[in-house]
Protein backbone atom coordinates (compact mmCIF):
# COMPACT_ATOMS: atom_id res chain seq x y z
CA UNK A 1 0.00 0.00 0.00
CA UNK A 2 2.99 1.84 0.49
CA UNK A 3 4.68 3.19 -2.28
CA UNK A 4 7.99 5.24 -3.69
CA UNK A 5 7.83 8.33 -5.20
CA UNK A 6 7.92 7.56 -9.07
CA UNK A 7 10.85 8.91 -11.41
CA UNK A 8 10.46 11.68 -13.91
CA UNK A 9 9.70 9.59 -17.15
CA UNK A 10 11.98 9.26 -19.81
CA UNK A 11 11.55 11.05 -22.93
CA UNK A 12 8.10 9.39 -24.76
CA UNK A 13 7.29 7.20 -22.77
CA UNK A 14 3.58 7.39 -20.54
CA UNK A 15 4.59 8.82 -16.61
CA UNK A 16 4.17 5.96 -14.29
CA UNK A 17 0.69 5.43 -12.84
CA UNK A 18 0.27 7.98 -9.78
CA UNK A 19 -0.17 6.15 -6.08
CA UNK A 20 -3.87 6.23 -5.69
CA UNK A 21 -5.00 9.29 -3.81
CA UNK A 22 -7.25 9.13 -0.32
CA UNK A 23 -7.05 7.03 2.75
CA UNK A 24 -5.30 3.94 3.59
CA UNK A 25 -7.46 0.93 4.51
CA UNK A 26 -7.32 -2.56 5.32
CA UNK A 27 -9.99 -4.65 5.63
CA UNK A 28 -9.26 -8.01 8.26
CA UNK A 29 -11.66 -10.49 6.68
CA UNK A 30 -12.25 -11.42 3.25
CA UNK A 31 -15.84 -12.32 3.06
CA UNK A 32 -19.00 -11.08 2.08
CA UNK A 33 -18.75 -7.54 3.85
CA UNK A 34 -15.13 -7.55 3.71
CA UNK A 35 -14.96 -8.50 -0.50
CA UNK A 36 -17.72 -5.73 -0.70
CA UNK A 37 -15.98 -2.97 0.86
CA UNK A 38 -12.19 -4.03 -0.31
CA UNK A 39 -13.63 -4.00 -3.74
CA UNK A 40 -15.89 -0.53 -3.44
CA UNK A 41 -13.07 1.22 -2.27
CA UNK A 42 -10.46 -0.17 -4.61
CA UNK A 43 -12.49 0.65 -7.43
CA UNK A 44 -12.96 4.11 -6.02
CA UNK A 45 -8.76 5.02 -6.10
CA UNK A 46 -8.51 4.25 -2.24
CA UNK A 47 -5.62 2.15 -1.35
CA UNK A 48 -6.92 -1.05 0.14
CA UNK A 49 -5.43 -4.23 1.53
CA UNK A 50 -7.06 -7.30 2.46
CA UNK A 51 -5.98 -9.58 5.43
CA UNK A 52 -6.59 -12.76 4.92
CA UNK A 53 -6.28 -16.14 6.34
CA UNK A 54 -3.27 -18.21 5.41
CA UNK A 55 -5.87 -20.93 3.79
CA UNK A 56 -7.29 -18.34 1.75
CA UNK A 57 -4.30 -16.49 0.98
CA UNK A 58 -2.89 -19.18 -0.93
CA UNK A 59 -6.07 -19.41 -3.11
CA UNK A 60 -6.38 -15.77 -3.79
CA UNK A 61 -5.87 -14.41 -7.04
CA UNK A 62 -5.11 -11.18 -6.32
CA UNK A 63 -8.21 -9.07 -7.51
CA UNK A 64 -11.85 -8.99 -6.15
CA UNK A 65 -14.78 -10.08 -8.44
CA UNK A 66 -17.92 -8.26 -7.03
CA UNK A 67 -21.18 -9.44 -8.76
CA UNK A 68 -23.97 -7.08 -7.94
CA UNK A 69 -27.85 -7.18 -9.56
CA UNK A 70 -28.27 -3.83 -9.42
CA UNK A 71 -24.96 -2.12 -9.73
CA UNK A 72 -23.19 -4.39 -12.33
CA UNK A 73 -20.17 -6.65 -12.22
CA UNK A 74 -16.99 -5.30 -11.79
CA UNK A 75 -12.91 -6.47 -11.06
CA UNK A 76 -10.74 -4.78 -9.08
CA UNK A 77 -6.55 -5.69 -8.27
CA UNK A 78 -6.85 -5.54 -4.23
CA UNK A 79 -3.35 -6.64 -2.75
CA UNK A 80 -3.80 -9.43 0.49
CA UNK A 81 -1.41 -10.13 3.36
CA UNK A 82 -1.67 -12.80 5.94
CA UNK A 83 -0.62 -10.46 8.76
CA UNK A 84 -0.51 -6.64 8.52
CA UNK A 85 2.24 -4.79 9.65
CA UNK A 86 2.19 -1.60 8.53
CA UNK A 87 0.26 1.87 9.42
CA UNK A 88 -3.56 2.51 7.75
CA UNK A 89 -5.84 5.07 8.62
CA UNK A 90 -8.60 2.73 8.55
CA UNK A 91 -8.71 -0.52 10.11
CA UNK A 92 -12.31 -2.55 9.00
CA UNK A 93 -12.80 -5.51 10.99
CA UNK A 94 -15.04 -7.79 9.03
CA UNK A 95 -14.79 -10.87 10.84
CA UNK A 96 -17.77 -12.75 12.68
CA UNK A 97 -17.36 -12.68 16.94
CA UNK A 98 -16.44 -16.11 17.09
CA UNK A 99 -12.96 -15.17 15.06
CA UNK A 100 -12.47 -11.96 16.61
CA UNK A 101 -9.67 -12.63 18.95
CA UNK A 102 -7.42 -15.06 17.36
CA UNK A 103 -8.09 -12.84 14.19
CA UNK A 104 -6.83 -9.82 16.29
CA UNK A 105 -3.59 -11.25 16.78
CA UNK A 106 -2.80 -10.46 12.29
CA UNK A 107 -2.79 -6.91 13.14
CA UNK A 108 -1.06 -6.81 15.89
CA UNK A 109 1.36 -5.53 14.46
CA UNK A 110 -0.14 -2.69 12.89
CA UNK A 111 -0.89 0.66 14.10
CA UNK A 112 -4.57 1.97 12.61
CA UNK A 113 -5.61 5.14 13.02
CA UNK A 114 -9.15 4.31 12.74
CA UNK A 115 -10.37 1.26 13.99
CA UNK A 116 -13.94 0.13 12.84
CA UNK A 117 -15.64 -2.85 13.48
CA UNK A 118 -18.56 -4.13 11.59
CA UNK A 119 -19.68 -7.02 13.75
CA UNK A 120 -23.08 -8.15 15.56
CA UNK A 121 -23.99 -7.41 18.86
CA UNK A 122 -23.04 -4.83 21.42
CA UNK A 123 -20.46 -6.75 23.15
CA UNK A 124 -17.21 -6.41 20.75
CA UNK A 125 -16.23 -2.76 21.94
CA UNK A 126 -14.78 -3.19 24.88
CA UNK A 127 -12.72 -5.84 23.44
CA UNK A 128 -11.31 -3.73 20.76
CA UNK A 129 -11.07 -0.61 23.48
CA UNK A 130 -8.74 -2.56 25.58
CA UNK A 131 -6.32 -3.29 21.91
CA UNK A 132 -7.16 -0.10 20.51
CA UNK A 133 -8.33 2.25 22.90
CA UNK A 134 -10.09 5.94 21.50
CA UNK A 135 -9.20 4.71 18.37
CA UNK A 136 -12.44 2.61 17.74
CA UNK A 137 -15.33 3.56 16.06
CA UNK A 138 -18.50 2.09 16.29
CA UNK A 139 -20.01 1.03 12.98
CA UNK A 140 -23.18 -0.99 11.53
CA UNK A 141 -23.34 -2.24 7.86
CA UNK A 142 -26.67 -2.97 6.04
CA UNK A 143 -25.62 -4.57 2.77
CA UNK A 144 -26.76 -8.40 0.98
CA UNK A 145 -23.25 -9.97 0.03
CA UNK A 146 -22.33 -13.48 0.53
CA UNK A 147 -18.67 -14.95 -0.57
CA UNK A 148 -19.16 -17.46 -2.98
CA UNK A 149 -15.26 -18.35 -3.94
CA UNK A 150 -11.75 -16.72 -2.38
CA UNK A 151 -12.04 -13.38 -3.47
CA UNK A 152 -15.71 -13.44 -4.80
CA UNK A 153 -18.96 -12.00 -3.56
CA UNK A 154 -22.21 -11.94 -4.81
CA UNK A 155 -24.14 -8.50 -3.79
CA UNK A 156 -27.90 -8.44 -4.09
CA UNK A 157 -28.82 -5.54 -1.81
CA UNK A 158 -29.36 -2.48 -3.95
CA UNK A 159 -27.29 0.13 -1.96
CA UNK A 160 -24.51 0.11 0.95
CA UNK A 161 -25.15 1.79 3.91
CA UNK A 162 -22.82 2.43 7.14
CA UNK A 163 -23.31 4.15 10.06
CA UNK A 164 -20.44 4.92 11.88
CA UNK A 165 -20.09 6.94 15.62
CA UNK A 166 -17.63 7.33 17.96
CA UNK A 167 -17.95 6.11 22.01
CA UNK A 168 -18.72 9.76 23.19
CA UNK A 169 -20.65 11.00 19.75
CA UNK A 170 -17.49 13.10 19.15
CA UNK A 171 -16.80 13.26 15.29
CA UNK A 172 -12.82 13.70 15.54
CA UNK A 173 -11.48 11.85 12.43
CA UNK A 174 -14.85 10.69 10.87
CA UNK A 175 -15.65 13.80 8.42
CA UNK A 176 -12.63 12.10 6.01
CA UNK A 177 -13.53 8.75 6.48
CA UNK A 178 -17.34 9.46 5.39
CA UNK A 179 -15.94 11.43 2.57
CA UNK A 180 -14.37 8.32 1.17
CA UNK A 181 -17.31 5.89 1.39
CA UNK A 182 -19.05 8.10 -0.03
CA UNK A 183 -17.07 8.76 -2.89
CA UNK A 184 -17.23 4.46 -3.32
CA UNK A 185 -20.80 4.78 -3.51
CA UNK A 186 -21.63 3.92 0.30
CA UNK A 187 -24.18 5.75 2.33
CA UNK A 188 -22.11 6.71 4.85
CA UNK A 189 -24.05 8.30 8.29
CA UNK A 190 -22.92 9.86 10.95
CA UNK A 191 -24.54 8.38 14.32
CA UNK A 192 -24.95 9.93 17.72
CA UNK A 193 -22.79 7.97 19.57
CA UNK A 194 -21.83 4.20 19.32
CA UNK A 195 -24.03 2.94 21.60
CA UNK A 196 -26.93 4.48 19.55
CA UNK A 197 -25.64 2.64 16.33
CA UNK A 198 -25.18 -0.35 18.21
CA UNK A 199 -28.47 -0.73 19.56
CA UNK A 200 -30.58 0.63 16.66
CA UNK A 201 -28.82 -2.01 14.95
CA UNK A 202 -30.10 -4.83 17.47
CA UNK A 203 -33.41 -4.20 18.53
CA UNK A 204 -34.44 -4.86 14.93
CA UNK A 205 -31.61 -7.32 14.16
CA UNK A 206 -31.91 -9.89 17.17
CA UNK A 207 -35.66 -10.30 17.42
CA UNK A 208 -35.69 -11.28 13.45
CA UNK A 209 -32.67 -13.04 13.68
CA UNK A 210 -33.73 -15.20 16.61
CA UNK A 211 -37.17 -16.11 15.70
CA UNK A 212 -35.92 -17.04 11.81
CA UNK A 213 -33.60 -19.20 13.28
CA UNK A 214 -35.89 -21.17 16.40
CA UNK A 215 -38.59 -21.90 13.62
CA UNK A 216 -35.58 -23.23 10.96
CA UNK A 217 -36.89 -21.15 8.11
CA UNK A 218 -37.83 -17.61 7.05
CA UNK A 219 -40.15 -14.79 8.04
CA UNK A 220 -42.82 -16.03 6.19
CA UNK A 221 -42.71 -19.07 8.43
CA UNK A 222 -42.65 -16.96 11.26
CA UNK A 223 -45.88 -15.36 11.04
CA UNK A 224 -47.45 -18.96 9.84
CA UNK A 225 -46.83 -20.10 13.70
CA UNK A 226 -48.32 -17.83 16.09
CA UNK A 227 -46.56 -18.81 18.85
CA UNK A 228 -43.03 -17.41 17.02
CA UNK A 229 -44.46 -14.66 15.89
CA UNK A 230 -45.78 -13.19 19.09
CA UNK A 231 -42.16 -14.30 20.60
CA UNK A 232 -40.95 -12.13 17.77
CA UNK A 233 -42.66 -8.78 18.40
CA UNK A 234 -42.77 -9.14 22.18
CA UNK A 235 -38.76 -9.41 21.91
CA UNK A 236 -38.75 -6.23 19.58
CA UNK A 237 -40.78 -4.81 22.83
CA UNK A 238 -38.56 -5.83 24.90
CA UNK A 239 -35.20 -5.03 23.80
CA UNK A 240 -36.47 -1.41 23.59
CA UNK A 241 -37.30 -1.58 27.04
CA UNK A 242 -33.58 -2.66 27.81
CA UNK A 243 -32.35 -0.09 25.04
CA UNK A 244 -34.48 2.55 26.55
CA UNK A 245 -33.42 1.91 30.17
CA UNK A 246 -29.30 2.19 29.24
CA UNK A 247 -30.21 5.29 27.66
CA UNK A 248 -30.45 4.72 24.23
CA UNK A 249 -32.59 7.66 22.37
CA UNK A 250 -35.06 8.03 20.10
CA UNK A 251 -36.66 4.41 20.04
CA UNK A 252 -40.11 3.84 19.06
CA UNK A 253 -41.24 -0.03 19.75
CA UNK A 254 -44.44 0.53 17.81
CA UNK A 255 -42.31 1.87 14.82
CA UNK A 256 -39.90 -0.86 15.11
CA UNK A 257 -42.73 -3.39 15.23
CA UNK A 258 -44.45 -2.09 12.06
CA UNK A 259 -41.07 -2.35 10.23
CA UNK A 260 -41.04 -6.15 10.98
CA UNK A 261 -44.56 -6.34 9.91
CA UNK A 262 -43.69 -5.14 6.91
CA UNK A 263 -40.63 -7.00 5.95
CA UNK A 264 -41.10 -9.62 3.16
CA UNK A 265 -41.87 -13.06 3.82
CA UNK A 266 -38.66 -13.74 2.20
CA UNK A 267 -36.47 -12.68 4.33
CA UNK A 268 -34.02 -14.82 6.12
CA UNK A 269 -30.95 -13.41 8.08
CA UNK A 270 -27.27 -14.76 8.07
CA UNK A 271 -27.77 -16.41 11.62
CA UNK A 272 -29.88 -18.82 9.66
CA UNK A 273 -26.95 -19.94 7.97
CA UNK A 274 -24.52 -19.52 10.76
CA UNK A 275 -25.43 -20.41 14.21
CA UNK A 276 -22.29 -19.83 15.80
CA UNK A 277 -23.31 -16.01 16.15
CA UNK A 278 -26.29 -16.83 18.76
CA UNK A 279 -24.14 -15.41 21.30
CA UNK A 280 -23.32 -12.18 19.44
CA UNK A 281 -26.57 -11.28 18.40
CA UNK A 282 -29.15 -13.27 21.48
CA UNK A 283 -26.68 -13.71 24.01
CA UNK A 284 -25.31 -10.37 23.90
CA UNK A 285 -28.88 -8.27 24.32
CA UNK A 286 -30.08 -10.93 27.09
CA UNK A 287 -26.61 -10.14 29.22
CA UNK A 288 -27.80 -6.56 28.68
CA UNK A 289 -31.45 -6.97 29.97
CA UNK A 290 -29.82 -8.27 33.37
CA UNK A 291 -27.23 -5.24 33.94
CA UNK A 292 -30.37 -3.29 33.03
CA UNK A 293 -32.56 -5.04 35.28
CA UNK A 294 -35.56 -5.14 32.78
CA UNK A 295 -37.38 -8.91 32.20
CA UNK A 296 -36.91 -10.42 28.87
CA UNK A 297 -38.81 -13.50 28.77
CA UNK A 298 -39.50 -13.44 25.34
CA UNK A 299 -35.92 -12.71 23.81
CA UNK A 300 -34.85 -16.17 26.46
CA UNK A 301 -37.54 -18.00 25.24
CA UNK A 302 -36.45 -17.57 21.46
CA UNK A 303 -32.71 -18.39 22.54
CA UNK A 304 -34.06 -21.48 24.53
CA UNK A 305 -34.03 -24.63 22.08
CA UNK A 306 -37.20 -26.15 20.97
CA UNK A 307 -38.45 -29.46 21.82
CA UNK A 308 -36.98 -31.58 19.16
CA UNK A 309 -39.65 -33.50 16.50
CA UNK A 310 -40.83 -36.90 16.55
CA UNK A 311 -38.93 -39.16 14.54
CA UNK A 312 -41.84 -39.82 11.99
CA UNK A 313 -42.63 -35.84 11.71
CA UNK A 314 -40.35 -34.09 9.10
CA UNK A 315 -41.78 -30.87 8.28
CA UNK A 316 -41.22 -29.70 11.97
CA UNK A 317 -38.32 -27.59 12.47
CA UNK A 318 -34.91 -28.59 13.77
CA UNK A 319 -34.06 -26.67 17.52
CA UNK A 320 -31.23 -23.54 17.00
CA UNK A 321 -27.93 -24.16 18.67
CA UNK A 322 -27.87 -23.12 22.53
CA UNK A 323 -26.40 -19.84 22.82
CA UNK A 324 -22.62 -19.87 22.11
CA UNK A 325 -20.59 -17.66 20.32
CA UNK A 326 -22.01 -11.70 14.80
CA UNK A 327 -22.03 -9.72 11.22
CA UNK A 328 -24.47 -9.58 9.41
CA UNK A 329 -27.71 -7.07 9.40
CA UNK A 330 -30.62 -8.44 7.67
CA UNK A 331 -33.04 -6.82 5.39
CA UNK A 332 -35.31 -7.71 3.66
CA UNK A 333 -35.03 -9.79 0.77
CA UNK A 334 -36.75 -9.42 -2.68
CA UNK A 335 -37.68 -11.84 -5.61
CA UNK A 336 -34.84 -13.83 -6.55
CA UNK A 337 -32.49 -12.76 -9.69
CA UNK A 338 -30.28 -15.54 -9.13
CA UNK A 339 -29.97 -17.88 -6.44
CA UNK A 340 -30.60 -15.75 -3.50
CA UNK A 341 -31.95 -12.08 -3.10
CA UNK A 342 -33.09 -9.53 -1.25
CA UNK A 343 -33.62 -5.74 -0.81
CA UNK A 344 -31.37 -4.93 2.55
CA UNK A 345 -29.12 -7.27 4.72
CA UNK A 346 -25.97 -6.86 6.37
CA UNK A 347 -23.26 -8.89 6.17
CA UNK A 348 -23.03 -12.05 5.38
CA UNK A 349 -20.74 -15.03 5.03
CA UNK A 350 -17.22 -13.18 6.53
CA UNK A 351 -14.50 -15.72 6.98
Amino acid sequence: MSGTPAAAPAPHQQPAPQQPAGLRHAVLGAGGVGLSLAGDLARAGQRVVLVMRPSSLADYRGAVRVRSAGQGDFQVPVPAVARLDEPVDVLWIAVKQPRLAAALQSVSAAAPALVVPLLNGIDHLPLLERDFGDRVVAGAIRIEARRTAVGEVVRDSLFTQLELARRNGSRDGLDPLVAALRTAGIRAVPGRDAQTVLWHKAVLLAPLALATLAVSGPLEQVRAEAEAGTLMLACARELCAVATALGVPDLDPDHLIRTLESLPGRTTPSLSRDPAELDAIGGSVLRAAERAGVPAPATRALLRPRTPAAPNDPAAPAAPAAPNDPNDLITPKTPKTRTHGQTTKAGSGNA
